[in-house]
């Protein structure tokens, strides 16, 4: 019976020990992992890059010294380009990473490799000068800093080396990358500035390369409103880009859409950047004549007269307006303006503008234009066929002299 209860209390015993061999066990993986957390990090993060989509399009790839000025530069400058990100309201667009300590590149093969295989939109890779370097006894640190982007290119390679001059230019204006000890804190704010604006200039320049338009100029108008805010003169390099912007969503929603109130919105976006600009007062004055804003049409018509005499398109757009206000003898005596300037180089699209317009519009005049536009400029048995339909639908006596100069052309052989 006692050999029996000693068997039962070594069993009690055991029992009672495992929960705190367990523990033991746990807490000595524990402090394993501690230890070593960083290096386990890296190593998850370095199969993550490897084997996973990346969900950011800002990548930093930086060398620089953990606990030295280097490191604490690179810390500060990358709280002051997330912290302007926030500011401008891109923190839903633009997503920025740090993987500087498990991905590195020795050159630009190296990076466009990575680059192209996880679909990194962005990738700002380099690094810091040697922490012990001094100037006149003072420290400094500079970086050297290296942009890869992808965009589309077509076989001869243009569109990259296009890219390039115009990035290398813009490059060339922000060209601030030291720290100098004593004045750390005002170079590190200069060069979070450089880097936010050329990588966002970067991203939205490439976006339009890709046709992702509207994307692309939310970006530009972030940037170039936060230049301005900071009184940088690398704002008038935006400026070109935000007016390309607009003059495609012009055409886009104004004339191809037909959605006038739009096209109207970015002619004043135009005329913001030109005040004078005749691309936008020219549509601006089309958009608004099609909103009947009489009064409006009325006096860009008289400013495009003013500013652009003598000009075939504003002669055009003069004449199209007149129609629109059944001026039918001003709207003809600006078509023979078109025909006696010997400096016109008319267009095809404009002949296709009003065929379009007298598709929605059925107003005999537009079918005047087109026939006498195109005797002269384009197609003269086509001409002869606009006009002749012109006469079946046209009361002579509201379009006399229109309906005169018909006839006449059509009986010239």
């Amino acid at each position: 019976m006692e050999g029996n209860n000693d068997t039962i209390n070594i069993s009690r015993i055991i029992e009672a020990l495992i929960p705190l061999l367990v523990i033991t066990i746990l807490g000595w993986i524990a402090w394993i992992v501690w230890h070593n957390r960083k290096t386990i990090i890296k190593w998850i993060l370095r199969n993550k890059l490897r084997y996973f989509p990346i969900n950011f399009n800002v990548a930093f790839s930086l060398d620089f010294k953990d606990g030295l000025n280097s490191g604490n530069y690179f810390d500060q400058i990358k709280k002051n380009i997330n912290s302007i990100v926030d500011k401008t309201g891109l923190n839903k667009q633009i997503i920025i990473k740090d993987f500087s300590d498990i991905q590195k590149f020795n050159n630009k093969d190296e990076a466009e490799k990575f680059r192209n295989k996880k679909n990194i939109d962005l990738i700002i890779w380099g690094g810091f000068t040697n922490d012990t370097l001094k100037i006149k006894g003072e420290n400094i640190n500079e970086i050297e800093l290296h942009f890869t982007y992808g965009h589309p290119d077509n076989r001869n390679r243009t569109i990259g080396k296009m890219l390039l001059l115009d990035i290398a230019s813009r490059l060339a204006k922000k060209n601030y990358w030291k720290i100098i000890e004593s004045n750390s804190l005002e170079d590190v704010k200069i060069i979070s500035n450089n880097i936010f604006d050329i990588s966002i200039y970067i991203l939205a320049l490439t976006l339009k390369i890709y046709g992702r338009i509207l994307e692309s100029l939310k970006l530009f108008e972030q940037l170039h409103k936060n230049l301005v805010e900071r009184k940088d003169d690398f704002s008038n390099e935006i400026l070109p880009h935000l007016y390309n912007c607009y003059e495609i969503f012009v055409i886009e929603y104004g004339i191809k859409k037909k959605d006038w109130k739009i096209g109207k919105e970015y002619c004043f976006k135009i005329l913001n950047i030109k005040k004078d600009d005749f691309f936008g007062l020219s549509n601006l004055a089309a958009f608004e004549s099609r909103l009947g804003n009489n009064s409006e049409v009325e006096n860009l018509v008289n400013k495009l007269l003013s500013l652009y005499p003598g000009n075939h398109i504003t002669e055009v757009d003069v004449a199209y307006v007149r129609i629109l206000q059944k001026n039918y003898n001003n709207a003809f005596k600006h078509y023979r303006n078109i025909i006696s300037s010997d400096r016109t180089n008319l267009t095809q699209e404009v002949i296709e503008f009003l065929c379009n317009e007298y598709d929605n519009k059925k107003e005999p005049a537009l079918l005047y234009g087109i026939g006498v536009l195109s005797f002269y400029f384009w197609d003269k048995q086509l001409a002869k066929k606009n006009l002749s339909f012109f006469l079946e639908q046209a009361n002579e006596s509201d379009y006399k002299p229109m309906y005169r100069e018909a006839r006449r052309i059509i009986q010239k052989k």
